[in-house]
């Protein structure tokens, strides 16, 4: 019967590796006669069947309703992904597309991932999935340029040399050697802190007495309230980009579980979950992946991710993934979404210095 490992004898994980396969290929179940005549097995086809009857006392397979082909649990999924799967490397196409679309992005960090979520829908035909939690950010400058009329544009350095930009509106006009006064004076008082702790200490100077007698300070004030403070006391869950919800309406499974699909789609709207699903990959630097019922998100909605941290230097600052059914093509998105979190931190790390 062969060598025991991980509770699975070599025929046992051979039959088990190819069924997920079979279904990932297919999402049809798969039989013990279909498993024959793919001539990948020198078995008949009862000898199969029993194998695959076993791997269902085992957990590993389930069949469902009447129907005698079988379908991987997720057990048989996690055993897969960990055990049982080779990767498929990444093309030189694929790489050069990666390249193709970041490389000339302007590092403006949002934008930057905004494209990021976006290449790895593409290339993986999944719903892709990018955060990075803002109080991860530590602050170091602060620039702000008069556009227009009431019009500012308000340019953030973090570390290590990440650039974000952002058009505010201000009640009053601010000619440019006075905004110039007021980046000197907030890069003086609040660089090296983070969005969280300079909204507290700003909340704090605007309550002080001599913001009201002082007029500089109090326009200073005003254009630091504009560009730091939320507009209501909302959760700041960061910058979230969902790219290619869409992908999810090709998905067999999901063409006639309506309640599902609905479910899959609010959880897209909840920026809070994901970015909470993704983060359970944040402290390490490896791949994640979690199928069904391995977490609430991805149990609720019989879906998988894969999902990797992305770093600039020693620092972790977000992750990105794929959110998909688990009858996912783990072989080939696995290395895709690991190739993307290392270019990620790649330039995260030198491409702003």
């Amino acid at each position: 019967m062969g060598v025991e490992l991980g509770g699975l004898d070599s025929r046992s994980r051979e039959v088990l590796a190819s069924v997920v396969k079979a279904y990932i290929d297919s999402a049809v179940p798969v039989s013990s006669r279909q498993l024959s005549r793919s001539g990948s097995f020198g078995l008949s086809p009862a000898s199969l069947r029993n194998a695959m009857a076993d791997l269902e006392d085992l957990g590993f397979l389930t069949h469902p309703h009447v129907s005698a082909g079988r379908v991987p649990t997720d057990l048989g999924y996690r055993t897969f992904v960990t055990d049982l799967m080779q990767r498929e490397p990444l093309s030189g196409m694929e790489r050069a597309r990666i390249a193709a679309q970041l490389d000339p992005e302007s590092f403006d960090l949002d934008r930057f991932l905004h494209a990021a979520s976006k290449v790895l829908s593409r290339l993986t035909g999944q719903v892709a999935v990018v955060a990075a939690p803002r109080p991860q950010l530590i602050l170091q400058a602060f620039h702000f340029t008069r556009v227009s009329e009431r019009r500012v544009l308000l340019i953030q350095v973090a570390e290590p040399g990440l650039v974000e930009s952002r058009l505010i509106e201000t009640k009053e006009d601010y000619p440019q050697d006075e905004l110039d006064a007021v980046s000197r004076m907030l890069t003086v008082d609040y660089a090296g802190r983070s969005l969280v702790e300079i909204q507290k200490l700003l909340v704090q100077t605007l309550a002080e007495e001599k913001v009201r007698v002082d007029e500089a300070l109090a326009r200073a004030m005003e254009l630091a309230k504009r560009a730091f403070l939320p507009l209501e006391p909302a959760r700041d869950e960061g910058a979230v980009f969902v790219e290619g919800t869409e992908t999810i309406l090709e998905k067999p499974e999901f063409q006639t579980d309506v309640e599902g699909l609905k479910k899959l789609f609010h959880a897209f709207d909840d920026r809070v979950r994901l970015v909470n699903l993704l983060s359970d990959c944040l402290a390490g630097r490896e791949v994640a992946v979690v199928i069904g019922s391995e977490s609430a998100l991805t149990g609720e909605t019989q879906s998988s991710v894969v999902s990797a941290a992305f770093h600039a230097g020693d620092r972790t600052l977000g992750a990105l993934g794929v959110i998909g059914p688990r009858r996912m093509p783990y072989s080939r998105i696995v290395p895709i979404v690991e190739e993307l979190g290392r270019y990620v931190t790649r330039r995260l790390t030198e491409g702003a210095s």
